[in-house]
Order: structure tokens, then C-alpha cells, then sequence
């Protein structure tokens, strides 16, 4: 379903007309019958407004017109937006949370979705700080919190968007419509999924097993890491160069092409990298 049925759909279950909720959008009702005929989606302000007013998280509204398939509705939400307006090195750091979505966006603007079915004041549980001088994004969870229990969507404008330093401790990090240079993770993870990206993902993890999943495989991964058995999961069509570093590492179910573009590579100490046409 995409933006246009839900709105139409969230309305009719509220019993508002298209004029009754234009009132409350403080919007035009050719607006809303232009959003409802698919003709274009409300910008930021307008979807946070009809994000508070029915109680759904903006990436729910429209990540079909996104093309994300990412499971994230929450009971709470808070959103933050900070203005761009010229390509950045992106350093990112985030407290440990559950689960982060990188999203890339048409805007001029980075904007922060933090949702949580448990923690009601997220706007007063993270701290936010952005340095446009260093580039360096901190979101920081103050006190105790479930961190199970938190998702965070970082929408990214991608014509903005050259290289990604991101330090953080999660289980699933979703990457999702980015066309990056480059993608570089340290710090802990269990899941890894590129949804519709292309470019080189670099992963500096230690003892952890990673599952990578790709809808297709489209530029280069490294994986750096030590005493460790991970998988990657990639189109049965893929075609794909490895390179072996490192000491006591190895690649199990890995057919390699001298003249692929793709690149898979596996780096550190005593570690495997299995890899899984599907």
C-alpha cells in the first residue's frame, strides 16, 4: 500500500473528510485530494504533522514510495531535522541501540526518526548534537533506557552524501536506496542488510558473527574481523572478486571471478567468511 491509499485509508477510519482534515494540516483540501490521487508526497513538516495527528511513524507512511521494507512502527516517536546544504564526510556516533535504519532522501536535510514502545519522552532521553565544522553527528542516550527496545531512521539527502564513519553497537543495521563511496562501521553488530545501495562497506568488528543480506550485490564489503564465522547472503546471479587477508582466514562456498567489479573482501585473524547464493 502505498502513501496515497494509507492517507485516504487513516482518514476514512478517523471519519474526517479530505476538508476536515485539511483544516487540521492547515493545508488547502486540493492538497489532500492531490496527495490521496498520488500525485506527490507532503513534504516534512506537512508528514509530521499527519505522522502526530494518527499516531503512525513517518517511515511508515511512505516507505513504500521509498521502496524500504523495514519493519518500524513504534508506539512513540520524536523527530529531529538539521539542515545541509553542501556534500559531507559524515561521522556518525551512536549509544547502543537495537536497530538503525540509513535511509537516503530528496531533502536538504538530515532528518533523525527515533521510535520506541516503551520510552515515551525520547525527546528528552537522547541527545542530539550536530558540528558542521567536523561534520560529526552524536546522538546520545542519557541515563538508562531498554536499549532492545529502540529504533533510530537516519534519512540522509543522498546528493549530499559522500563517505559514512558510523561507531555504534547495534543488532540490525539497515541500509537502504544509498549510493555511497564509502560505508564504514566499527563496533558491534548481528545483522547487516543493503536494501537498493551500491558502493564499499567496510565492517571493523571483533568476535562478532555477522549475517549480511543483500537484495543485490553492487560495489565492495570488507570485513574486518578477528575469531569469527560470518555469512553473507547475495543473489544467486552475483558475480564477484575475493580477496584474502589477514592471517588464518579462509572463504567457505566462495567462487571468485578475476574480472568482477564486485568485491568481497575478508581481513583480520582466524576468522570465516561463508558465502550463501540465494
Amino acid at each position: 500500500m502505498n502513501f496515497s491509499e494509507k492517507l485516504k485509508k487513516i482518514r476514512k477510519e478517523n471519519c474526517l473528510t479530505q476538508e476536515e482534515l485539511a483544516e487540521k494540516l492547515f493545508v488547502s483540501r486540493q492538497a489532500i485530494t492531490k496527495w490521496e490521487n498520488g500525485d506527490g508526497i507532503p513534504d516534512i513538516n506537512n508528514l509530521k504533522q499527519i505522522s502526530n495527528l494518527f499516531n503512525v511513524s513517518i517511515d511508515e507512511l511512505v516507505k513504500e514510495d521509498l521502496s524500504i521494507n523495514i519493519k518500524t512502527k513504534k508506539k512513540y516517536n520524536y523527530i529531529e531535522e538539521l539542515e545541509i546544504n553542501h556534500t559531507k564526510h559524515f561521522d556518525i556516533k551512536i549509544s547502543m541501540i537495537y536497530e538503525l535504519n540509513i535511509i537516503s532522501n530528496s531533502q536538504e536535510k538530515v532528518i533523525i526518526e527515533m521510535l520506541s514502545n516503551e520510552e515515551e519522552n525520547l525527546q528528552e532521553l537522547f541527545k542530539i548534537k550536530f558540528d558542521d565544522i567536523y561534520n560529526r553527528l552524536d546522538i546520545d542516550i542519557k541515563g538508562k533506557s531498554n536499549a532492545k527496545d529502540i529504533l533510530i531512521n537516519l534519512y540522509i539527502p543522498q546528493k549530499y552524501i559522500d563517505e559514512i564513519e558510523l561507531n555504534s553497537k547495534l543488532k540490525y543495521l539497515n541500509i537502504t536506496d544509498i549510493d555511497i563511496r564509502k560505508l564504514e562501521y566499527d563496533g558491534d553488530l548481528k545483522y547487516l542488510n543493503v536494501n537498493n545501495s551500491k558502493g564499499r562497506i567496510v565492517l571493523n568488528t571483533t568476535k562478532c558473527d555477522i549475517e549480511a543480506d543483500y537484495d543485490k550485490l553492487d560495489g565492495i564489503l570488507e570485513v574486518n574481523t578477528f575469531n569469527s564465522v560470518s555469512r553473507i547472503k547475495i543473489p544467486k546471479e552475483s558475480v564477484y572478486k575475493t580477496i584474502l587477508k589477514g592471517k588464518k582466514n579462509e572463504f567457505v562456498d566462495a567462487v571468485s571471478c578475476d574480472d568482477a567489479s564486485n568485491i568481497i573482501e575478508l581481513n583480520g585473524f582466524n576468522s570465516k567468511l561463508i558465502i550463501i547464493k540465494k
